[in-house]
């Protein structure tokens, strides 16, 4: 997160037609914090969002901050799964102008977190090599495409794919660790979505592509929330499978019988 857009509105922000002032500040330390100074006239009320992103090249922009009351994406078909660089973080506040101002504004994701986890990675099954997931296709039915920061919650529903991607850049899926509770999985996918209100539930559809073939995965009425987790987890790549092995010595019937 480097670089923070801004938009400042007088008391009516939902009907004006454009910002009494905006602008970006570039976070120079990567340390996630901006420094914004301003002058405003005494004795008024402002109303003041703000949206932190990743600074992404012209063209590259997954958001559309034209208007930073409402922030869309860009377009949902080049969005790929497992993306970093989605992340972002907003604040809506008003503020009357009585004196100096000296104030921390903390802003919060305007997103759920969807994480897939597996038990089981590496296979014991005497096959030929181990099992990987290269790839994971992820589609979400119920997610919104506009982000209303004055409300903070998103608008909409729609069916997405976020293209697949690989688990993370950095390391394989084997070897970073999604924990939960305690307990510690292997990370098969991450992505940011916008909630329909501020919670709803999905249906979350994954295509992983594995070193043994494509191995699915359907779960319905996933619930999500803006700025929290939601973890599918479990043994996902994987099952038991035991076989009791029977010998028969019995024939199959009469005797064939040639004089």
């Amino acid at each position: 997160i480097d670089i923070l857009h801004y938009e400042i509105y007088g008391t009516d922000v939902e009907r004006a037609s454009v910002p009494l002032a905006e602008g970006s500040v570039k976070d120079s330390d990567g340390d996630g914090v901006f420094d914004l100074d301003l002058t405003l006239i005494k004795d008024q009320t402002y109303n003041f969002i703000f949206w932190a992103q990743v600074d992404r090249e012209q063209g590259m922009e997954h958001y559309d901050v034209s208007d930073l009351r409402k922030v869309g994406i860009k377009s949902y078909a080049d969005e790929l799964a497992n993306d970093e660089s989605r992340a972002a973080f907003f604040a809506h506040k008003e503020i009357h102008v009585s004196g100096s101002i000296d104030e921390t504004i903390t802003l919060y994701r305007p997103f759920a977190q969807l994480n897939i986890g597996t038990v089981t990675y590496d296979t014991s099954l005497n096959l030929a090599g181990d099992l990987a997931v290269n790839t994971s296709e992820v589609n979400v039915t119920g997610i919104a495409s506009v982000f209303n920061t004055i409300s903070g919650k998103g608008e909409g529903k729609q069916r997405v794919t976020f293209q697949a991607a690989a688990p993370h850049d950095d390391m394989s899926a084997s070897e970073r660790k999604l924990e939960v509770n305690g307990a510690r999985y292997h990370w098969l996918g991450m992505n940011y979505m916008i909630v329909n209100g501020d919670a709803d539930n999905v249906t979350v559809d994954v295509l992983f592509d594995t070193t043994y073939g494509d191995v699915s995965l359907s779960v319905e009425n996933v619930p999500v929330r803006e700025n929290y987790r939601t973890n599918i987890i479990g043994d996902l790549l994987t099952t038991d499978a035991k076989f009791v092995v029977v010998v028969d010595d019995r024939f199959a019937g009469a005797d064939i019988i040639v004089e």
